[in-house]
């Protein structure tokens, strides 16, 4: 079980394909109680051209999971991949991330700039409420949320919260009986995820600040990725409205998570935008797959 000492935590990693000459490696965060072995299939496709870091964030999995609920912020996990990089010797990479991944590669990308080939936000956001919007408005119902998972695993388990979960996405999601195995998905997060490692990245997640403002910063190549039925639409729209010079990608027929629902449109649309950026092209514009 390959895992290095970073910022203070073990952290569980997989390298997948070999260092490419003028082809940074890609590094990817997954999502908020995800790990690498529920997602690694879903994208190692995109290993066959470039280097693939994935990674178990801190709190998740087969990474450290503190106790101290002061050791979880957004801050802290981009500081962990900063450190996981730089352990395997990986100076400058292509930097994105899924939902949650997504937060912690916005960070990523605004403290450590010198360290990014490109910046790939997928069906994630990077605000937090501050936007008076529709983007903003589902901050908040986010937030709220995520407060009312964290009263039921306190008050009845985590498994209980995840059969919650599942009865709550049958009834609100739509199309969440076409994604394969999706119930099963669900209920082995639960089981894989500590009650303080879930509370301390509900947290960071909740405390996170809003970076919206700061996105015109980014000067790295940008791809922001979305499904169609995704709730992060309108913050995937924000995220891009207000950067100049980046790629849309709408995923038609999926929802949040786009790798699962249509993992083959979303290999072809980042391999795309990294082809370009690779070959010095442009990459503005929108598109759809």
């Amino acid at each position: 079980m390959p895992t290095v000492r970073a910022n203070g935590i073990d952290v569980y990693y997989e390298l997948h394909g070999p260092a490419r000459a003028g082809r940074p490696p890609l590094v990817l965060a997954h999502g908020f109680s995800g790990c690498t072995e529920e997602w690694r299939e879903l994208v190692l496709p995109l290993a066959a051209q470039r280097q693939l870091l994935l990674y178990d964030v801190r709190g998740h999995h087969l990474t450290t999971a503190p106790e101290d609920p002061e050791q979880y912020s957004i801050q802290t996990f981009a500081a962990d991949q900063r450190a996981l990089m730089l352990a395997l010797g990986i100076e400058r990479a292509h930097i994105g991330g899924l939902s949650m991944g997504g937060m912690i590669a916005t960070r990523f990308v605004l403290d450590y700039p010198e360290m990014v080939a490109s910046f790939l936000l997928c069906d994630s956001s990077a605000g937090n409420g501050a936007s008076e919007s529709e983007a903003g408005r589902w901050e908040h119902v986010v937030n709220r949320f995520f407060l009312l998972m964290d009263d039921v695993a306190v008050k009845h388990g985590l498994v209980e919260l995840g059969e919650r979960q599942l009865q709550w996405n049958r009834a609100w999601v739509p199309h969440w009986e076409e994604i394969p195995e999706s119930d099963d998905v669900t209920r082995e997060r639960m089981r894989r995820i500590t009650l303080h490692g879930f509370l301390g990245v509900s947290r960071a997640i909740r405390d996170r600040p809003d970076l919206v403002h700061r996105l015109p910063e980014i000067k790295a190549p940008t791809l922001v990725l979305v499904g169609e039925w995704d709730s992060f639409l309108p913050c995937s729209r924000l995220a891009y409205e207000t950067m100049e010079g980046a790629r849309y990608v709408l995923v038609r027929h999926a929802g949040h998570g786009t790798p699962t629902w249509r993992p083959e449109a979303f290999e072809r649309a980042v391999l795309d935008f990294l082809d370009a950026v690779e070959a010095g092209r442009p990459v503005a514009g929108e598109c759809e797959v």
